[in-house]
C-alpha cells in the first residue's frame, strides 16, 4: 500500500486505540495493519526503534536494548526490549507480529509504564509507513 494509505491506516489505528478520551493511549497495544508479512512489518519497526529509541540516546530507553527474533520457523516474529547487557533476561517489552492480516501486539512491564503511550504511538506510526522519530 502506498505510504499515504499506510499513514491513514496508522491514524485510524491510533484513533481506535485512543478512543474518545483524547489522551495518548498506553498499555498493551493490539492493532491490525496492512502489511504483506509479519517479518517485514517488524523489520521496519526494528529499524526505526534502533534509530529513534536506542542509537539516538533517548533517555526513555537508556539502559535498554532491542533483540530482533525474526526467524519464523518457530513461533511468531517478535522484538524483545531487554536490559542492556542482559540479553538472556526477561524482556521489558515484547513487540510481536502474527497472522494474515498482520496484527501487532505489545506487552510486558514497559506496557504499564508512562513510556508505553509513546511506544504505542511510535509502533502505530512506523507500522503505517512513517520513518521519522
Amino acid at each position: 500500500m502506498p505510504g499515504r494509505g499506510r499513514a491513514h491506516l496508522a491514524l485510524a489505528a491510533s484513533l481506535l486505540v485512543v478512543g474518545c478520551t483524547g489522551e495518548r493511549a498506553g498499555g498493551v497495544l493490539n492493532i491490525e495493519i496492512t502489511a504483506d508479512k509479519s517479518v517485514e512489518a517488524l523489520s521496519v519497526i526494528n529499524e526505526n526503534a534502533q534509530k529513534c529509541w536506542f542509537r539516538s540516546g533517548d533517555r526513555a530507553f537508556r539502559g535498554l536494548a532491542v533483540i530482533p527474533e525474526l526467524d519464523t520457523r518457530i513461533g511468531n516474529p517478535r522484538l524483545l526490549v531487554v536490559e542492556r547487557g542482559k540479553s538472556t533476561g526477561l524482556p521489558k517489552l515484547v513487540i510481536e507480529a502474527s497472522g494474515d492480516p498482520v496484527k501487532i501486539t505489545t506487552f510486558g512491564p514497559l506496557a504499564s509504564e508512562p513510556v508505553s503511550a509513546r511506544i504505542n504511538d511510535d509502533v502505530i506510526a512506523w507500522s503505517g509507513g512513517r520513518s521519522a522519530c
